[in-house]
Order: structure tokens, then C-alpha cells, then sequence
């Protein structure tokens, strides 16, 4: 006889099956505030007020907007080197993500990793040993303390940043630790068989003991679905999930961090998620007038510092 399923099972079932419209929206604003945030930071960049920009989170709006969105202010994330937008999601002020692409005259008033910690949000360190041996620590005492708090770890798109994880990969498997790996894209080993389906995915194997599941880095709706499915597996503390985010080449060839190396920008992830919310007759201008303006006085007030220095300096 056929197993009935259990009423959280049901509710599972039908939240995978059905993301409600609250949620899309939800999704699409954080992607709209990372758009505002990098456009903010190239215009400074091209002005000479920073050292740096958020280029190489361009084609990374759907990853980490989908991946962030359901943690709660007790989970942890864990980031790679230069990327920011997770952060977001876990409060971390933008004045702060400001100053650390500022000259060093301009930086943090006080440790970054100090800021960062009471947020929950682990960075990479000069040791290549530090965030691996903090995320395994972290994981272990959530594992203990049976709260249901897990830890994102967001990892570098080259491949050989498996290799740096792998030892940590295998204690989250081994002790069934409540830790999401995700890996973004890596433009050398994008896609290219098969035709791109929309909201899919596929369990390609075990990496190191962990479920290994493939989705498409531009399809914020598929990401969220794996990511919901891979948090809901780590609060019930049935062990870790590495999401890999890939990009299919024959949907956009070339393309690398949502650029098309040979004609300039391929696809705008933001106007890719506002066609998604069209098709179910929900209007996105609608939101996007009711954030942008309020973001863009965050993002005047978070750098003030630059223009008070730069007309300072004049």
C-alpha cells in the first residue's frame, strides 16, 4: 500500500509546486536592489571614487537574491572574495559595502569582520584554511543546538574552489550538517548539450557524499526552488546540498558573469524576472516604482562619505 503523505509533506509538495505571487515579488525586489547597488558603485567607480566596482557580481542577481531569501537573521552565509550581494539579505549596511570599495583612506571606521560577524556573515581571509575551519565549527554547534539555523556558503566560480572545500564538504556529509554550498557559474565549463528548460534541474551525483544538484544561474525562479529545497533538508538536519549554478551556452552563447565577452551586455537578469512576473499577470513596474526611489535615498545616504571627501579634496 501506497505511503500517505504526511500533512507537512503535503505542504511541502504544494509550496514546490506552487511559489506564491508575495514571494516572486519578494525575489524580484532584492534583484532590483542589487541592480540599483552595482549601478551605483560603476558610476562611482567611473568617477574615481572608488578603487573598485561590483562587476564581477554582474549575472549573479538571481543566484543570490533566490539562494538569500528565505534565511532568517540566525542563519549565517558565508561569501567569497569581492562579493557582496548576499549580504544584503542579512543587513549588512551599504555604507559598509561602500567603504570596502573605497580607498583605504575612506574604509571601515571599524573591522570588517567584526561588522560582518554580529550580522552573521563569514568573509574570505588571506588563510585559505580560516573560512573553511569557521564554517565546519559554526555548522557543527547549529548541528548541536538543533535550532534549525543553517549556514550558505557561496563559492567561487573557478572549479578548483571544489578542490579548497573539499575537506569540509566531506565533514558536512559524513556528520550531516546543516550546510548549503552554492557555486556560482564557471564560464569554462558552460553547457552545451541539451535544450534550456525553464524552472528544472537535475541531481547530477554525489560530490564528496553531498547531494550535487545542477540549475540554471539565470533562472531565478529555479534557483529558489532548489535553494528552498536544500534549506528545508538542512534545518531538519538531514545533512548538506551543493547547488551548482551553471549557464546553458546555446541560450546565451559566451556568456560569462551575464556578459557576452564579444557584444557587450547579453541579458539584463532584472528584466528577465520582470517578463517571468508579466506572464503571470503580475505587474513589476508597480514594485519597482514603489522601491527604487526609497533605495536610491539608502544608496545617497551610504555615500555621503565619497562626495563629503571628494568635495573636501576639491
Amino acid at each position: 500500500m501506497a505511503k500517505t503523505p504526511s500533512k507537512s509533506e503535503t505542504n511541502e509538495a504544494e509550496h514546490l509546486s506552487l511559489i506564491s505571487n508575495e514571494k516572486l515579488v519578494a525575489i524580484y525586489g532584492v534583484m532590483l536592489k542589487y541592480r540599483l547597488l552595482e549601478q551605483r558603485a560603476t558610476e562611482l567607480f567611473q568617477h574615481g571614487l572608488l578603487n573598485s566596482d561590483l562587476h564581477t557580481s554582474s549575472g549573479r542577481e538571481a543566484i543570490a537574491a533566490a539562494a538569500t531569501i528565505d534565511l532568517e537573521e540566525r542563519d549565517s552565509i558565508a561569501l567569497p572574495t569581492g562579493e557582496w550581494l548576499p549580504s544584503l539579505n542579512k543587513n549588512l549596511p551599504l555604507e559598509t559595502i561602500f567603504r570596502e570599495l573605497a580607498p583605504a583612506a575612506l574604509g571601515p571606521v571599524a573591522p570588517i569582520e567584526l561588522e560582518a560577524s554580529n550580522k552573521n556573515i563569514f568573509l574570505s581571509s588571506s588563510s585559505k584554511t580560516y573560512l573553511p575551519r569557521a564554517i565546519r565549527e559554526r555548522a557543527t554547534a547549529n548541528a548541536v543546538a538543533k535550532k534549525g539555523d543553517v549556514v550558505e556558503v557561496f563559492l567561487d566560480s573557478h572549479s578548483k574552489s571544489l578542490v579548497d572545500w573539499r575537506k569540509t564538504i566531506q565533514v558536512c556529509a559524513v556528520n550531516k550538517l546543516p550546510v548549503v554550498f552554492i557555486q556560482y557559474p564557471d564560464a569554462s565549463k558552460m553547457l552545451s548539450e541539451g535544450k534550456r528548460k525553464s524552472n528544472t534541474r537535475t541531481v547530477a551525483a554525489l560530490y564528496e557524499g553531498v547531494p550535487s544538484i545542477s540549475v540554471d544561474a539565470h533562472d531565478a525562479v529555479a534557483v529558489y526552488r532548489v535553494a528552498y529545497e536544500a534549506i528545508v533538508r538542512a534545518r531538519q538536519l538531514r545533512g548538506a546540498t551543493l547547488i551548482q549554478c551553471v549557464v546553458h551556452r546555446e541560450a546565451n552563447p559566451e556568456l560569462i558573469s551575464g556578459r557576452d565577452v564579444t557584444n557587450g551586455p547579453a541579458l539584463d537578469l532584472v528584466e528577465s524576472m520582470e517578463r517571468y512576473l508579466r506572464a503571470k499577470d503580475i505587474d513589476p513596474a508597480r514594485f519597482s516604482l514603489e522601491i527604487t526611489p526609497g533605495f536610491q535615498r539608502e544608496l545617497d545616504l551610504a555615500t555621503r562619505f565619497l562626495h563629503r571627501q571628494s568635495n573636501g579634496s576639491a
